[in-house]
C-alpha cells in the first residue's frame, strides 16, 4: 500500500515537473511575442506616420500640378497659387514653381517664385542662382526631377530654414502647341524634417528605447542627439559599431529591407531589441531600438518558475529515492544515506534561491530613469523635459552639464554614508547673469556638522564657464536590510541647484568629461575605494522625479509641477563569505557540536544525565544570543532580516534536542528509542536545512 503511495506520488510530481518546464517554455514564448509585437506595432506606427506626412506632401504637390495643367497663369496668379497652398500643411515651409528657359513666356528667360513661409513673401530663385544648372548642388531638386520624374530630393540644412529640410519635386508639361508633351517646368514643395523627431518621442517607446530616420543615402533625418542629424549618416554607425547583429541590420536598411534583430547589449547589459523599415513614398530608412526589459515592465518573471521547478525536482527525486528504498527493513547505512542526501538536496535549494536573490538586478522605481549613460539617452531625457515645458506653457530648463568624483566613500552606520570629492558645473556665460551657480545636497544628515562645499576654480572656456568645487558631507539614505546577506545597497546621491526658484535649471550629467560611461567601469569613482565586506559593482547617473506639495512661497508658480532631480548612483552588493563567516559559522559550529552530543548521548540511569544536558544546551544557547546580537548591533534596523532565521530555527533546534535527550536517556520512547535515537540522529540535519528552505522560500517567494 505504501509503495502504491510512493509511485502515485512520484507519478503527479513528474506530470507536475513536465507542466512547469513546459510552462516554462510558453511562458518564454510568450514573452518573446509580446515584446515581438510591441517592438513591431511601434514600428509600424512611425513608418505609417511619416509615410502618411510625405503622401500629403504628394498629393498636394500633385493637386498644384493638374491646377497648372488646366491653364495658363499670370506671375500674380501663380504667387498667389504657391503661397495658398503652402499654408495649408505645417510641414510645408515654401512651394517652388520653376520654368524651363522661355518656357513660360517667350520674352523671359528664366522663372522661378518661391513662396517662403516663415517670410510670408515671394523669393525669385532665377535672381539667386540659375537653377537649370546642373552642376550645382543646389539646384538639385529642379535638374533630378527633369531626368528620373517625381521624387524626394536627398534632405540637406536649409540655411534660410534653419533646419534640415527635403524637397518632394514633380515635374509639369506643356499642354498644347507644339511643345506639348515636353517638360515645362518643376514643382518643389520644401518641407522640414524637424517634426519627424517628435513624431518619434510622441510614440511609446518606453523609457530606454530611441528610434530614428535616415534616408536613403543614410543621412540622419531625425535622431536623439540633435548634433547627429544632417551629420552623421548609418555609414559613419557602422564604422563606430561593433555588434554584429546590429551592424547587419544597419546594412540592411541601406539596402532598403525591414525585419528585426535581437542581441545583448554588453555596454548596457541588456537583452535589446531592433527593429528597422522602410518608408515606401520616399525609401527612407526606419531605426527603432528597444531592451526588452523595459518593455516588459522590468520585473523579474523568471525567478518564480526557477524556483518551481527546482523544489519540484527535489521533491521528485526524494520520491524515487524512497521507491528505491521501500523495504520493511533498512539498514543503518542505508537510512544515514537518505539522511545525506536530503541534506544534499535541501542545500542546494537553499543555496539556489539565495542566487537567484543575490544576482538580480535592483527593480527601477517608477520615478526613476534608466542609467544616463551616452548622449542618446541623455538627449532623450532633455527632449522629454522640452516638450513638457512647451506643453505647460513654461520657460525651457537650462542645461547645466554637472559631473562628479567621489575620492572617499564609507558607512559611518546602517543608514549614513561618508563621502567626500569633486564636482564641476558648466555655465553659459550669458547664463550666469540670471543664474546662482552651486549645487546643493538634500539628503545631508541632520547632524553632518563637518558637511562642507568650497568652489576651487573658475575656468573661462570661450563661452563656457568651469566652476570646480571639493565637498565632504554625510548622507542619510533609506537602506533595506531586510534581505541581509543579500541584500544590495543602492546608494542614490540626491544633486540639485542651489537656487531654482527665479530660473529653471536642469543639472545634465556632463558624459563627455569621462573617458568610459559604462555603469560596469564604475566611472566618477576613485579606484582606491575599499568598502569592507563589500564591492562596489557600478556607477551611473539617472534621474528621479520629486514632486513637492509646496511652491516654496513663489506664488509665481501656478503649479505645483513634479521636477525632475539629477542623481549619482553607486550600487554596492555584499561580498558573501564576510556575512557567512560572521554569522554562519558560528550557528553550524553550535549545530555542530548539538549533533556530536546527541550522537554520542546514550541510555543512562543516572539522574545527573538531564543537568548536564540542559548545561550544555544553555551554552550553545548563549554562544548562539550573542552571536544574534552582534548581527543586530552590526544591522541597525526595525526589519526582520532574513539571517536571523538562522538563528530562531538554530532555537528551536536547541529547544526540540533538549527535549530529545531528556526523554531518551531518562524513559522508554518508542520512536526514540529505535536504533539508539537513529530517526533524530538521521532527521537532525534535515530537519534543520528544511525549515532553513521553508523561511527562505517564504522570505523571498
Amino acid at each position: 500500500m505504501i509503495k502504491k503511495g510512493l509511485y502515485f506520488i512520484t507519478i503527479l510530481l513528474l506530470t507536475l515537473l513536465s507542466f512547469l518546464v513546459y510552462d516554462f517554455i510558453s511562458f518564454k514564448n510568450e514573452q518573446d511575442e509580446v515584446v515581438l509585437e510591441k517592438g513591431q506595432k511601434i514600428t509600424q506606427e512611425l513608418t505609417n506616420e511619416i509615410d502618411l506626412v510625405l503622401k500629403n506632401v504628394i498629393s498636394e504637390a500633385e493637386s498644384l500640378v493638374a491646377l497648372l495643367h488646366e491653364k495658363e497663369y499670370s506671375k500674380e496668379e501663380i504667387e498667389q497659387l504657391i503661397g495658398d497652398h503652402s499654408i495649408r500643411m505645417d510641414e510645408i515651409l515654401g512651394i517652388t514653381v520653376a520654368y524651363e528657359p522661355y518656357a513660360y513666356n517667350k520674352n523671359t528667360e528664366l522663372y522661378s517664385p518661391y513662396f517662403d513661409k516663415n517670410q510670408n513673401k515671394i523669393i525669385r530663385l532665377e535672381e539667386k542662382y540659375d537653377y537649370t544648372n546642373s552642376s550645382l548642388k543646389t539646384s538639385q531638386w529642379y535638374n533630378q526631377p527633369k531626368l528620373n520624374g517625381a521624387m524626394w530630393i536627398e534632405p540637406y540644412y536649409g540655411q534660410a530654414a534653419k533646419a534640415l529640410i527635403s524637397d518632394y519635386s514633380i515635374p509639369f508639361y506643356h499642354q498644347t502647341g507644339t511643345d506639348k508633351g515636353e517638360i515645362k517646368g518643376v514643382v518643389a514643395l520644401t518641407i522640414s524634417l524637424k517634426g519627424f523627431t517628435k513624431l518619434i518621442h510622441d510614440l511609446s517607446l518606453g523609457k530606454t528605447g530611441l528610434g530614428f530616420v535616415c534616408s536613403k543615402k543614410g543621412v540622419l533625418l531625425a535622431h536623439p542627439v540633435k548634433e547627429y542629424i544632417g551629420i552623421k549618416n548609418i555609414a559613419d554607425i557602422l564604422k563606430e559599431e561593433s555588434e554584429p547583429k546590429i551592424k547587419k541590420a544597419y546594412q540592411s536598411i541601406l539596402n532598403y529591407k525591414k525585419g528585426h534583430t535581437e542581441f545583448y547589449d554588453e555596454y548596457k547589459k541588456e537583452t535589446t531589441l531592433f527593429f528597422y523599415d522602410q518608408v515606401a513614398t520616399s525609401n527612407w530608412g526606419i531605426g527603432v531600438l528597444f531592451f526588452k526589459n523595459d518593455m516588459l515592465g522590468g520585473g523579474n518573471y523568471f525567478k518564480k518558475k526557477y524556483i518551481h521547478i527546482a523544489v519540484t525536482l527535489s521533491l521528485l527525486l526524494f520520491f524515487l529515492l524512497a521507491i528505491f528504498y521501500n523495504r520493511d527493513y533498512l539498514s543503518v547505512s542505508e537510512i544515514w544515506y537518505l539522511s545525506l542526501f536530503a541534506s544534499f538536496i535541501l542545500i542546494l535549494n537553499i543555496m539556489f534561491i539565495g542566487y537567484l536573490e543575490h544576482t538580480t538586478k535592483n527593480i527601477l522605481l517608477t520615478s526613476e530613469t534608466p542609467p544616463i549613460i551616452d548622449n542618446t539617452s541623455l538627449s532623450n531625457f532633455i527632449n522629454q523635459q522640452n516638450r513638457k515645458s512647451i506643453h505647460m506653457n513654461i520657460i525651457p530648463p537650462v542645461a547645466v552639464p554637472t559631473g562628479m568624483y567621489v575620492e572617499r566613500l564609507e558607512f559611518g552606520d546602517s543608514y549614513n554614508l561618508n563621502i567626500s570629492g569633486q564636482l564641476w558645473q558648466k555655465y553659459d556665460t550669458l547664463d550666469l547673469k540670471n543664474i546662482t551657480p552651486g549645487f546643493r545636497f538634500p539628503q545631508t544628515a541632520p547632524f553632518a556638522e563637518s558637511s562642507f562645499i568650497e568652489e576651487t576654480h573658475k575656468d573661462f572656456m570661450g563661452d563656457k564657464v568651469l566652476i570646480g568645487y571639493d565637498f565632504r558631507t554625510t548622507v542619510r539614505l533609506n537602506f533595506k536590510y531586510d534581505s541581509y546577506p543579500f541584500d544590495k545597497r543602492h546608494i542614490s546621491l540626491e544633486i540639485q541647484p542651489k537656487e531654482n526658484t527665479k530660473n529653471n535649471i536642469l543639472l545634465i550629467p556632463d558624459l563627455k568629461s569621462y573617458k568610459n560611461t559604462n555603469p560596469s567601469q564604475k566611472s566618477g569613482i576613485d579606484p582606491n575605494i575599499q568598502l569592507p565586506g563589500s564591492k562596489i559593482m557600478e556607477s551611473y547617473f539617472s534621474y528621479r522625479t520629486n514632486s513637492y506639495s509646496t511652491n516654496f512661497g513663489n506664488e509665481k508658480k501656478d503649479e505645483f509641477q513634479e521636477y525632475p532631480v539629477l542623481h549619482f548612483n553607486i550600487n554596492v552588493k555584499r561580498i558573501l563569505i564576510t556575512a557567512f563567516i560572521t554569522y554562519l559559522i558560528p550557528i553550524f559550529v553550535t549545530l555542530i557540536m548539538m549533533f556530536i552530543l546527541i550522537y554520542a548521548t546514550g541510555k543512562s540511569k543516572d539522574n545527573q544525565t538531564g543537568g548536564e544536558i540542559v548545561q550544555g544546551m544553555a551554552a550553545f544557547f548563549f554562544v548562539l544570543i550573542f552571536s544574534h546580537i552582534d548581527l543586530r548591533k552590526d544591522i541597525l534596523t526595525a526589519d526582520l532580516v532574513y539571517m536571523e532565521y538562522f538563528y530562531f530555527i538554530a532555537y528551536i533546534m536547541i529547544i526540540l534536542s533538549t527535549f530529545n535527550l531528556i526523554t531518551y536517556t531518562r524513559t522508554s520512547n518508542q520512536l526514540f528509542d529505535y536504533k539508539n535515537n537513529l530517526i533524530v540522529k538521521a532527521s537532525f540535519w534535515p530537519m534543520f536545512l528544511f525549515l532553513s528552505l521553508l523561511l527562505t522560500l517564504i522570505k523571498f517567494y
